[in-house]
C-alpha cells in the first residue's frame, strides 16, 4: 500500500491505494513513517517527493472505515490516540530532508496535513483541497467553511507553491527536487531548521498542543 523507490538523489514514496482514493490508514500511515526513516538515513537521498497513485485523489484523507472499527468516543482514549498521530506528523515537522508534495485529485483532511507539513507543495489544476470531516464536529484544522478549495485558491492562500496540469505534475515535482537537491546536503538542513525555528518561535508547537485538545474535545 506504499511504494518507496530512488531516481537519483530523489526518494519517492507513493500512497498506493487508488481504489480506495488512497485514505490513510495505519499501514499507510506506518509505511510513511518507515520510508522516511530510510530517506533520512540514506546519505544518497537529499530530496523526497511524496505524492499518491493514480488519478482521483493525493488521499482521501484517514480511513473511514477503520475509524469506525476503532471507534473512539472516551476524551482519555481520544487524546492517546492523538498523541500517536501528533508524534508521526512532528516526526515529518523534523525530517531533515526537504520534502515536495505532489498532490492531485482530492486531498482531504489528513492530507492537508501532510500537504503542509511538506516543505513544498505542486499541485495539479484539478486538485481540491476539502476537510469534510467538520461537519462530523471535529474541529477544523484549516477552513471554517467546510467547503473545498481548487489548487488556484490555494496558492493564493499560499499553502500550494505551484500549480500545473496533471500530466506535469510529476515532470514538474521532480524538477524541482533536482533543483532542490543541488544544494549542498547540510545547507538544505540549516535552511529547512531555520525556517521550521521561525514558525516555532511564533507559537507553533504550542498552536498544534492547543488544536490537538480542542480535537480531542470535539
Amino acid at each position: 500500500e506504499l511504494l518507496y523507490e530512488k531516481q537519483g538523489m530523489i526518494a519517492k514514496i507513493i500512497i498506493n491505494r487508488p481504489e480506495k482514493r488512497n485514505a490513510l490508514n495505519s499501514a499507510v500511515i506506518h509505511g510513511i513513517d518507515e520510508a522516511l526513516k530510510q530517506a533520512a538515513e540514506d546519505p544518497k537521498v537529499r530530496v523526497v517527493i511524496l505524492g499518491g497513485a493514480g488519478e482521483k485523489a493525493f488521499t482521501a484523507g484517514f480511513d473511514l472505515k477503520e475509524a469506525m472499527e476503532h471507534n473512539i468516543t472516551g476524551v482519555v482514549e481520544r487524546r492517546k490516540d492523538t498523541s500517536e498521530e501528533i508524534k508521526f506528523f512532528m516526526r515529518m515537522w523534523n525530517f531533515p530532508k526537504p520534502i515536495v508534495a505532489a498532490i492531485q485529485g482530492y486531498c482531504i483532511g489528513g492530507g492537508i496535513t501532510l500537504a503542509m507539513l511538506s516543505d513544498m507543495v505542486i499541485a495539479s489544476e484539478d486538485a481540491s483541497f476539502g476537510n469534510p470531516e467538520i461537519i462530523l464536529g471535529y474541529v477544523p484544522e484549516f477552513f471554517y467553511l467546510s467547503k473545498f478549495f481548487t489548487a488556484a485558491e490555494m496558492r493564493d492562500m499560499n499553502v500550494v507553491n505551484q500549480v500545473v496540469p496533471y500530466e506535469n505534475l510529476e515532470e514538474t515535482a521532480m524538477a524541482v527536487a533536482n533543483r532542490i537537491a543541488q544544494i549542498p546536503p547540510e545547507s538544505a538542513k540549516i535552511i529547512k531548521y531555520s525556517l521550521n525555528k521561525c514558525y516555532e518561535l511564533q507559537g507553533f508547537r504550542s498552536t498544534i498542543d492547543f488544536v490537538s485538545e480542542m480535537f480531542n474535545l470535539g
